[in-house]
């Protein structure tokens, strides 16, 4: 072999070995070829087994919304017939049997393989959406997220699916459905075994994102780490209910993000943006 050639094969095992240590460390699953796309977050292999891409939330499909059958679409497009990797960072396998994984398509000795949870992202055709049990990739992915936000890409666009202001108001249409929501917390306190985070003064009607104790390890500074956020302007991300105003649950730090700048703007919500997300 010549030295050219080995110099070659030196520079192309280096950019491999860079993107390993630059990717989140997953462990390697199954692999092989999608033969059915369900919707815009989930597939069936030709094995028959069913996957749901780990740590992403797609439009559902619903009367009157494009961004659902737009997301299926896409995904079908960038995996149908494709042989695709599967790659796990936490649960494996949800209560419906369904492996719950990061998906990468390989291009080629040398090359990076497409991570279809961040091309999604940067497409704009999901959104970050970590459980307890499935968050290492979180910092790459809402890079991916932000990216697509702040260009206005697909979903992006639609009023449902922005980030909406901690208020009742803001969040009206909201209920039941998964949301991104920012503000100031006015207010954290523990009751028992139980934070609250409060967006308002008025602890019965204002917005709450609700802490449960078993959650706190989860925090490197536990209890005192959640209650002083107090003061911070943050986006919490997650289903919003109904108690005493509207409420999210946080079960791990990976639903939080800091703001540097000023939150969103309290803006009436409009018609769509009232719209509630399946």
């Amino acid at each position: 072999m010549t030295l050219g050639k080995s110099l070659k094969l030196i520079g192309l095992f280096g950019v491999v070995a860079a993107i390993i240590a630059a990717s989140p460390r997953f462990e390697r699953g199954e692999s092989g070829q999608v033969s059915k796309v369900l919707d815009g977050d989930s597939f069936v292999l030709e094995s028959g087994l069913e996957v749901r891409l780990a740590e992403v939330e797609a439009p559902r499909v619903r009367p009157g919304d494009q961004w659902g059958p737009r997301a299926s679409q896409e995904l079908e497009r960038l995996i149908l017939g494709q042989k695709v990797e599967l790659r796990y960072d936490g649960l494996r396998r949800d209560k419906r049997g369904r492996a719950i994984a990061h998906v990468f398509i390989p291009q080629g000795f040398g090359k990076e393989p497409i991570w279809v949870q961040d091309r999604i992202l940067r497409d704009g055709l999901a959104r970050v959406h970590t459980y307890a049990d499935n968050r290492q990739a979180i910092g790459d992915l809402w890079q991916a997220e932000r990216e697509a936000r702040r260009a206005g890409r697909g979903l992006w666009t639609a009023g449902p699916y922005q980030v909406r202001f901690a208020t009742p108001e803001a969040l009206q249409g909201g209920l039941n459905s998964f949301q991104l929501m920012e503000g100031r917390v006015e207010k954290a306190s523990q009751r028992g075994q139980v934070i609250y985070l409060n967006f308002g003064t008025d602890e019965k009607t204002d917005v709450t994102a609700i802490v449960p104790a078993r959650a706190f390890g989860l925090w490197k500074g536990g209890a005192e780490e959640i209650l002083a956020l107090q003061g911070r302007s943050i986006r919490v991300r997650g289903f919003v209910r109904s108690s005493n105003g509207p409420s999210v649950w946080v079960d791990h730090p990976e639903q939080i993000e800091f703001i540097m700048g000023a939150p969103a703007t309290k803006a009436k919500p409009t018609a769509a943006a009232s719209k509630a997300r399946s």
